[in-house]
């Protein structure tokens, strides 16, 4: 086998898997920062707990919570904050570091390292659930007084406080504690009931005579371990001034271990006792309330029907809730937040001396068409940072608005100008456990370093297949570590995400299994003038009272997951699950033949709600409520990938950013301010639509900038609007050369064809004769071989065109509130199949073009050369 010898040119570092632990102690300089922030508030805990230790002595009748919980996710370093709390308190210095900038955090350490005593960390993960934990605990106390006792000094001989009339005191408390350790078992363990009858209940009368004084004799045994432990460290007077801390991991390892933990803690509370433990939230609080379940079945209290056994869970319920508010209050809990996905992206291994996790995906290449020549995405990266797909004052102005929207001043986000800017599923996928993206990062550094990574010759269907693998295991991850419902969990497993029979990956959304729920605010709202727009003839007192078009910001999308047997069960997917699904889904739709499988053109309608024109519509003679608010949202084209709603929507929502607040509020010139808005919508998406992907250029003259500042004319919009017929015209030419169906071009044609001509129709525009954006006569700017072939392709289709615009108005009428209170109150016979309720439609709908449509139909004025009579449609 030919081989590369390691002083050749073409000679790289080869990718080594190395053994890695599953946890271990950290610096504080290398630690992420939510196992920063954990620790910085588990060290201030500890700190409060000396200084109320002391506080408190004499008030031993008092029954304390000494326990803290550090929850998180699975992997979310839980471990690596029980170890790296113990290395920060037995070598402080080590920990902090020499660089001289956590000063306070070294001060904290120093006082605590000498009051806090450590016990031997207790893992439950090996330990049976029928471990009798009071022994264990007992021991490992006992094996911190022998450590002490110990100990040598400098020269070897025995410490000074071992050696003298103070080692009797050490011998009576070593000689309490074993006493303890031979009672535990009574304590601790339950007496068989094979026993005979008479040993039996001597056992029991055993067990209760050590019961009635256990927790005395344990509370003076604490005391005197404390007083022994300080005084190698504060001298024979230094009092009981140390801290013994015993860290559980795994506390969730089952409910008998659970149970068990949680019963230990509140028979041996002990203000010089505290435990740490570690679990996830969710599954402490699930884990208590099954343990109770189990007691009341066992115990033949759980009922038997429907009822009982939910009462049952009930009760359950609420005694873990109240057990757990007694053992753990809510105060005494520090969550560990997941890595924050800015944070995700440079994350590293090594010490910072290798790539960065973004780095990394920006050598991992995407699918690549054949048809499509040069790639508009090269690299994995693009799916997650949007950065190298806006312009820089797009994406200043971008920055800008999202820091705004978490309340930061504009030179904070100026100084994250070199940032990613992460797309909502970049942020989602990246939003994850320390151990996850530790995991991601090898996997990522796999495929770029390990072997037949940079093998040449890959056709272009096999490109792409490094980002397959790496999407595909972490949401298959992503799923086995979520708390989806079983059904959720199969259906994405093992129906949605799929093998053909060559192998190969793809998702099977046919069926419409996944569903999208959109999150957005209200921008801002631009208001018409009321006009005069009255129907004639039988619809003479109809009238449209108002007009606004509502602009929103955008959000992010909540994928819900159907189940497809037909139980009309639904579960939205976690955040994390839905990033890696939208990033899955969008390297499967790269190849040239996608592999995402669905009935019809796209998997499923993922377009995003930002703009709404809002009409107020009076219909006088209708057999239900006169009032109707007719909502005509405009939408842009059915991409099949969410990077292009990404692109799309991040651009909209820097041009809102800069839109002045006089700008929505003064009512003087709506018209040629929506007019604008207008122009900008669809200059956006001939932007996402064409080549290049994004980069909207807002600067030159006249462009979208120049129109809005200093101030706002008729000329400037009118030139703009040239600019954009122009823009129009040259995504024209470019899906003319287009020939893959259903691929970019042809939804950009599509859209062309169906949606444009209709936007500056009175159901989109704020004014009933606000159509100056399209009509172009021949030989005017912006006219052209391109703008004739689209105005010859609306003429050939006038009358689908007008089949489009009444099909439009009677969906927006179909889903207004008035609709929907109407078919409540028709009841189950009066749904949309029924004949009063076609009848109020059909009303409805005739009443709106009879008013927006009274001097002529506007489709006419938009194409030139339309006959107007050979387009006329009736209900």
């Amino acid at each position: 086998m030919a081989t590369t010898p390691d002083s050749a040119p073409g000679a790289r570092t080869p990718y080594l898997p190395t053994p890695l632990p599953e946890a271990r102690a950290f610096e504080w300089a290398q630690l992420l920062t939510s196992t920063r922030e954990g620790l910085g508030k588990l060290f201030s805990w500890l700190e409060a707990a000396c200084e109320n230790s002391a506080r408190v002595a004499g008030h031993e009748n008092e029954h304390l919570s000494t326990s803290l919980l550090i929850s998180g996710d699975r992997g979310s370093g839980k471990t690596t904050l029980l170890l790296s709390a113990v290395q920060a308190l037995t070598d402080s210095k080590h920990f902090v570091g020499d660089s001289g900038h956590e000063v306070e955090l070294a001060r904290m350490l120093e006082r605590l390292e000498r009051r806090i005593h450590w016990l031997e960390p207790l893992d439950l993960e090996p330990v049976s659930p029928n471990a009798n934990l009071l022994a264990t605990l007992l021991v490992r106390v006992r094996a911190a007084l022998d450590e002490q006792r110990h100990v040598k000094g400098a020269q070897g001989e025995s410490a000074r406080w071992s050696s003298s009339i103070l080692e009797e005191g050490a011998e009576e408390t070593w000689g309490k504690l074993d006493h303890l350790i031979r009672d535990a078992s009574f304590m601790w363990e339950d007496i068989p009931a094979t026993t005979d009858a008479r040993v039996r209940a001597e056992q029991q009368i055993r067990a209760s005579e050590i019961y009635a004084n256990f927790q005395t004799r344990f509370a003076e045994a604490m005391e005197d371990v404390a007083r022994t432990l300080a005084m190698p460290r504060f001298g024979p007077s230094g009092g009981d001034q140390v801290l013994l801390v015993l860290p559980i991991d795994n506390v969730d390892r089952s409910i008998e271990h659970l149970y068990n933990i949680v019963k230990l803690t509140r028979m041996v509370a002990s203000r010089h006792l505290w435990f740490v433990l570690a679990a996830g939230h969710q599954e402490f609080q699930r884990f208590m309330e099954r343990s109770f379940q189990k007691e009341f079945i066992v115990s033949g209290q759980a009922g038997i029907g429907v009822s009982d056994q939910e009462e049952t869970l009930a009760i359950a319920r609420r005694q873990a809730a109240t057990t757990l508010r007694r053992a753990l209050p809510p105060s005494y809990r520090i969550s560990l937040r997941p890595v924050e996905p800015y944070e995700a992206w440079h994350f590293t291994v090594e010490g910072g001396k290798s790539e960065s996790l973004g780095q990394l995906l920006g050598r991992i290449d995407l699918p690549g068409r054949a048809r499509s020549g040069e790639p508009l995405l090269k690299s994995l990266a693009a799916l997650f940072d949007l950065k190298h797909q806006l312009q820089a004052d797009v994406a200043r102005a971008y920055r800008d608005a999202v820091a705004a929207d978490d309340g930061q001043q504009a030179h904070e986000s100026s100084a994250l100008k070199d940032e990613p800017i992460l797309t909502h599923a970049g942020r989602n996928a990246l939003r994850l456990p320390a151990r996850t993206l530790q995991d991601l990062w090898h996997a990522v550094r796999r495929e770029v370093h390990g072997p037949g990574s940079s093998t040449p010759g890959f056709s272009a269907q096999e490109q792409g297949g490094a980002a397959v693998r790496i999407a595909k295991d972490m949401l298959r991850n992503a799923i086995d570590e979520s708390d989806l419902p079983a059904w959720a969990s199969e259906q994405l497993l093992h129906r949605i995400l799929r093998h053909d029979d060559q192998g190969r990956v793809f998702l099977d959304l046919t069926g419409k299994p996944v569903r999208r729920v959109k999150r957005t605010s209200l921008h801002g709202v631009l208001r018409g003038i009321p006009g005069d727009l009255d129907g004639d003839g039988p619809q003479s007192h109809d009238r449209l009272l108002s007009t606004e078009i509502h602009l929103r910001r955008f959000h992010d999308v909540v994928l819900v997951l159907k189940e497809l047997t037909g139980a009309g069960r639904e579960a939205p997917m976690p955040a994390n699950v839905a990033g890696w699904f939208m990033i899955l889904h969008d390297v499967l739709m790269l190849f040239e033949q996608p592999r995402v499988l669905s009935a019809n053109v796209t998997p499923f309608e993922m377009s995003p709600e930002m703009v709404v024109t809002v009409h107020e519509l009076w219909v006088e003679h209708t057999n239900g409520t006169p009032f109707v608010q007719v909502d005509s949202w405009w939408t842009p084209p059915s991409w099949s990938t969410f990077i292009e709603f990404a692109i799309l929507t991040a651009q909209w929502r820097a041009f809102l950013g800069q839109l002045p607040l006089e700008f929505l509020n003064d009512s003087q010139d709506a018209n040629l301010r929506a007019r604008l808005i207008q122009a900008a919508w669809v200059e956006n998406i001939c932007s996402v639509a064409g080549d290049p992907l994004g980069h909207w250029h807002w600067k030159g003259d006249p462009g979208v900038m120049s129109v809005l500042k200093p101030e706002l004319s008729q000329a400037r919009v009118t030139d703009y609007e040239t600019r954009v017929r122009q823009q129009v015209e040259q995504l024209v030419s470019h899906c003319a050369k287009g020939s893959a169906v259903y691929g970019r071009e042809w939804t950009a044609r599509v859209w062309l064809r169906n949606t444009l001509p209709l936007q500056v129709l009175p159901e989109f525009a704020l004014a009933s004769d606000a159509r100056d954006l399209l009509p172009s006569p021949a030989g005017a700017p912006g006219a052209g071989s391109g703008w004739d072939a689209l105005l010859k392709d609306w003429r050939a289709q006038g009358i689908r065109l007008a089949a489009l615009r009444r099909q439009r108005v009677r969906e927006a009428v179909h889903f207004s509130n008035t609709a929907e209170s109407l078919r409540s109150a028709l009841g189950a016979d009066g749904g949309p199949a029924s004949a009063r309720y076609q009848e109020w439609l059909d009303t409805v709908v005739n009443a709106w073009f009879a008013v927006v449509d009274h001097m002529g139909d506007p489709l006419a004025e938009v194409v030139p050369g339309l006959d107007a009579s050979r387009i006329q449609l009736h209900s």
